[in-house]
């Protein structure tokens, strides 16, 4: 798989912190479940799972250990770099 770049905004959604996927991303993918995703944000590793948003999108969770460690705020453009992804199997 060719690796998957794309630039978004940090967003606080209630409770969270995330980064949406643009449409186009989530599309390629052609997965509408949780998928499983590696790679690095603004250059800092990552490993976790990309949930649908229910309108066809897909975001990432930013934790507060992440966001602490690359210096990360609400509205900040962040890099995405996704080298793995792998659709999650239903239980």
């Amino acid at each position: 798989m060719a690796a998957i770049h794309f630039i978004g905004p940090l967003k606080r959604r209630g409770n969270y912190y995330c980064i949406v996927f643009p449409r186009f991303v989530s599309g390629e993918l052609r997965k509408p479940s949780r998928i499983r995703v590696k790679g690095t944000i603004n250059g800092g590793d990552y490993e976790g799972s990309a949930f649908p948003t229910g309108d066809g999108a897909h975001f990432i969770l930013i934790n507060a250990h992440l966001r602490q460690n690359l210096d990360l705020n609400e509205g900040d453009e962040i890099v995405v770099i996704l080298d793995e992804v792998v659709a999650e199997e239903p239980q």
